[in-house]
Parts: C-alpha cells; sequence; structure tokens
C-alpha cells in the first residue's frame, strides 16, 4: 500500500515532457476558493518551501507554496496576517461579497537594503506542457493599498506563467529549472501605475536571459503605451475608472484609481502565451486584457532559444502571487496593505469575449526598459 500511494504521489508530480497536442481546446483548471477549506501560509507551518509532494498541507489541488511573513499569528503577532490567506472570515473580500478569494498581505518590511520580503507564490502544475495558455482573474486592492496614493519604484509580482523540468526547484530560475517564464509585476512611479512585463528564457537551465536577445523586463503605463494594441490595430476602449472616456486618450501620468478603480473594486485580467514556433525563432506570442480590452500585443519573443539539443518546451505551470520589494514604513510600524485575486481560469485557448468585448466601467464590486529582481 506505501509504494502504491508513493508511486501514486510521484505519477501526479511528474510532468510529461512531450508537448501537448490540443486535441480540445477548453478550461484547463478554474478555481474560485469558495470550496477550499480555511488556509494561511503560516497555519500549519511557517516553513518557506512548502510543497504538497513532501507533506506539506496546501489549498485542495494546489501544488507548491513559497511564502515569506514576517507578521501573523503563528510568529507571535496575532492582529497581523500570513501572506497569504483563504478564509472565510474574509468574505467582503471576495467576488460579490460572499465565500473566499486568495488574499495576499504585503509587509513594509526591510533589511536595511533593496531586499524582497513578503512572498506569497501559490503554484498550479497543469499535468503536461502545452503550445499556449490563457488565464483570467479577478484583482482588488485594499483601501490603504500604497500604490493609490504614493509614486515609489517599489514593485510586487502578481502572477506567472512557466515552465518547469519536473525536478528541480520550481521558485527560482537561476537554480536552471525554470524557463521560459513570464512575471506580470505591478508598481508605481513618476510616470504612473506602471503594467511591469518580466520575461526569462529556455529551454530549463539555458538561455534564462535570453543571452541579450530580448529584453528582459518591459514596464508600460497604461495610456500611450496601449494605442495601436487593440484586436485589429485599433486602440482599447478601457474606461478611465476616475475620469471617465478611454486611458488610450489620456495625456498625462495615470494612477492607480484610474485603471484599477476606486473602493471595493473589481478588475478582470487576462493573458495569453504562446511559444515560439522553432528554437531561435522570434514569433512567440505575449497578450494582455484588461476589463476584456486588449492592450498588449507582443509577436516577437524568442521564448526558447537555440541549445545544445534544440528541445522544445511547453508551459506546465501557473502561479499567483509572488514577492514584493516594499519598505516605505519603519518595520516597527508593521504595516501591511492587501490585494485579492479570485474566480481564475486557465484556457488552451482565448475565449472569444476576450477578443471583441463591449467597453464597461466594471462598476464596484462584482518609460522605457527597466531591470527589477525576478527570482
Amino acid at each position: 500500500m506505501g509504494r502504491f500511494r508513493f508511486s501514486l504521489m510521484m505519477s501526479v508530480v511528474v510532468l510529461s515532457l512531450g508537448v501537448a497536442s490540443r486535441a480540445s481546446a477548453g478550461v484547463i483548471f478554474e478555481e474560485t476558493f469558495d470550496a477550499q477549506p480555511d488556509f494561511t501560509s503560516t497555519m500549519h507551518t511557517t516553513d518557506k518551501s512548502q510543497k504538497a509532494r513532501e507533506g506539506y498541507i496546501l489549498p485542495k489541488d494546489w501544488d507548491s507554496l513559497y511564502q515569506g511573513t514576517e507578521w501573523s499569528p503563528e510568529t507571535g503577532f496575532p492582529d497581523n496576517h500570513a501572506s497569504l490567506e483563504i478564509l472565510d472570515k474574509n468574505s467582503d473580500k471576495a467576488y460579490g461579497g460572499k465565500g473566499k478569494s486568495a488574499v495576499m498581505w504585503r509587509e513594509s518590511y526591510s533589511l536595511s537594503w533593496k531586499n524582497w520580503a513578503s512572498d506569497s507564490q501559490l503554484i498550479k502544475f497543469l499535468g503536461q506542457q502545452y503550445k499556449q495558455i490563457y488565464v483570467e482573474f479577478y484583482i482588488r486592492f485594499s483601501p490603504n493599498f500604497y500604490g493609490r496614493d504614493h509614486a515609489t519604484n517599489f514593485t510586487s509580482k502578481f502572477f506567472r506563467i512557466g515552465s518547469w523540468d519536473g525536478q528541480g526547484d520550481e521558485f527560482s530560475g537561476f537554480q536552471g529549472s525554470l524557463g521560459p517564464l513570464y512575471l506580470w509585476d505591478y508598481k508605481r512611479d513618476e510616470y504612473g501605475v506602471r503594467s511591469v512585463h518580466s520575461f526569462r528564457g529556455g529551454p530549463w537551465g539555458e538561455n534564462y536571459t535570453f543571452n541579450g536577445a530580448y529584453p528582459q523586463d518591459k514596464s508600460l503605463n497604461y495610456g500611450s503605451h496601449t494605442k495601436g494594441q487593440a484586436v485589429g490595430g485599433g486602440d482599447p476602449k478601457l474606461v478611465d475608472q476616475v475620469n471617465g472616456g478611454f486611458l488610450a486618450d489620456v495625456k498625462s501620468v495615470i494612477g492607480h484609481n484610474q485603471v484599477f478603480g476606486e473602493g471595493a473594486h473589481w478588475t478582470k485580467v487576462a493573458f495569453f502565451v504562446q511559444m515560439n514556433s522553432a528554437p531561435g525563432v522570434a514569433d512567440g506570442v505575449l497578450r494582455q486584457w484588461v476589463n476584456d480590452q486588449r492592450i498588449l500585443n507582443l509577436e516577437n519573443i524568442p521564448w526558447v532559444q537555440e541549445s545544445t539539443t534544440n528541445q522544445m518546451v511547453g508551459w506546465n505551470f501557473i502561479a499567483i502571487g509572488g514577492n514584493d520589494y516594499f519598505q516605505p514604513y519603519p518595520n516597527e510600524d508593521r504595516f501591511e496593505d492587501w490585494y485579492a485575486i479570485d474566480n481564475l481560469v486557465v484556457r488552451d485557448t482565448i475565449p472569444e469575449m476576450s477578443s471583441s468585448a463591449v467597453p464597461s466601467s466594471n462598476a464596484p464590486n462584482p518609460p522605457s526598459d527597466i531591470s527589477i529582481s525576478v527570482e
């Protein structure tokens, strides 16, 4: 019986190394969090690396968690929060005001250098490799979310799609088991709120930094940088949530609330990645939507570069949350803010509604390339 259980566990963990055929398009995975047992990243252990295959207790149908929490009830601070919470008592932070969501708490914590502190990276392995992946979810920000009112260089990682070799460390690309990898990061600096995109190459263990053949990071605004990015080459009709009109027409600096709204406001975001056609060919794809308006269309990414084996790999995991370079207040203040993610769907094709959508105000309740650390 013990051998059978071990074999079953390994069969779940080991990923097919052949890129999956797209015999049937559709939903690969979806998560509303409502049926999840109560969970926090420090509820069962304060270990940073938590992997279901090693016996750790994780949210149902999720596989790995890397957490960093300085202040939570389990670390001696009953009035603070673990970096990830999925709790009944947080129903006010769930889409529609009931059920559950994944609530990521950011801690303002400094080690007297530009350290990345609080972490809440929750990983789902997809069981096989895909040439293309589409992911959508809703996101909401706390009333005191620092980026609403402050321009800084602080950055948080919200989401990633990647390829893992099924054997090594799924948390650190520099150790050689990841690649390609895409990350969506949040930042609000003197140029306004930014959609920060980080790119890493492959195949696993090779070409992680593209050998200089492609930028590793792009910091884009939600206004002028979106012009021409809609389906058909037009401008997206992404509504300015504060002033009305469309953000593509705004010529001034765009703030957080103009994109993500004020108060208890949910924003739908979506991403599509497609591998390049062959090693070294610069025809890989990244697309991003906000409220069903396509705001980014890149079709020149050499996700997998030439290597000694010229191996092609596929996308086989997604992750929500991530670590934060966030230290606006002294440690003794124990300042926290949060963002929540809900109603996540992973598909192997782009749904029609994300190609041509009617602009909406999405009412409340329902500069150049930069270099940042991403590992």
